[in-house]
């Protein structure tokens, strides 16, 4: 029998679960986990829940600091700006599915003529080339232009700002979940501690457990895996020793032949 440490215990990870839509479960083995070692693994689970959604967070709190930036950028330009007259020479579409189209105007600054590039982004009118166009621009910077629903927001601030848009609510939205489930569970361990028993019976479609408890008076247990598992824990681990830790509604159940941590909630006692 092999003495486990946190890192045996095995959990979800985004690579497998991502990429690969499997868990990170190898074929089982006989594990000797001791009490502390569980509940150690619990809390691992809290702190990446709340890592996650800390991260989220801050990925929603930069995108709207940043939109608000830009936005206040492109107001000042636009209410200090000088203003000339325009038109638009090119439409391009972006370089990939997904990138900002842009176009290209031509204005006159001082009397000298020249043609610049204005990126475009969901709320811009629809252009084509020859439509006229009002183009202002910062009379420090020439280079520094805008117009009338073309923010020309920088190129570089465009890949930041989807993915922050793009990863901060499943991030916070996933990271609420997990740290919220896993810091009832590593409450209600504090009270309870682990108890030893054996998964006597799986019904892994419908993730039902039936546990029977080594302590005389234990009785049996019937639980039901909570969701995320990607797929169903592999019979040959389920059934077998186990440690059930928590009470009510906030039970944990570690599978020693994974060993594999799993939140359950309560079906029926027998």
């Amino acid at each position: 029998m092999i003495e486990a440490d946190l890192s045996d215990i095995r959990r979800l990870r985004l690579r497998t679960v991502a990429i690969r839509g499997l868990d990170d479960l190898v074929r089982p083995s006989e594990y000797r986990v001791r009490p502390e070692v569980a509940t150690r693994a619990v809390r691992r689970l809290r702190l990446r829940g709340g890592l996650m959604l800390l991260s989220g967070l801050a990925l929603i709190v930069g995108f709207m600091t940043g939109a608000t930036v830009l936005e206040d950028r492109s107001a000042d330009l636009e209410s200090t700006g000088a203003r000339v007259p325009g038109v638009v020479v090119e439409v391009r579409q972006g370089l990939a599915r997904g990138l900002p189209d842009s176009i290209e105007v031509r204005f006159a600054v001082d009397g000298i003529e020249r043609v610049r590039s204005m990126n475009l982004n969901d709320v811009s009118p629809v252009l084509n080339p020859g439509d006229p166009i009002t183009v202002f621009y910062d009379r420090a910077d020439p280079e520094r232009i805008g117009a009338p629903g073309v923010s020309n927001d920088p190129f570089w601030t465009f890949i930041p700002m989807v993915i922050a848009f793009v990863l901060g609510t499943p991030l916070s939205v996933a990271g609420t979940i997990g740290y919220s489930r896993w810091r009832r569970r590593a409450r209600a361990l504090r009270r309870s501690g682990w108890r030893p028993g054996r998964a006597v019976t799986v019904r892994s479609r419908s993730r039902v457990v039936t546990i029977q408890f080594d302590d005389p008076a234990g009785g049996r247990l019937t639980v039901v895996m909570t969701r995320p598992v990607m797929l169903p824990i592999p019979r040959e681990i389920v059934l077998g020793p186990v440690l059930v830790g928590g009470s009510r509604r906030r039970l944990s159940v570690l599978f020693l032949r994974g060993p594999v941590l799993a939140a359950v909630k309560p079906g029926a006692i027998d």
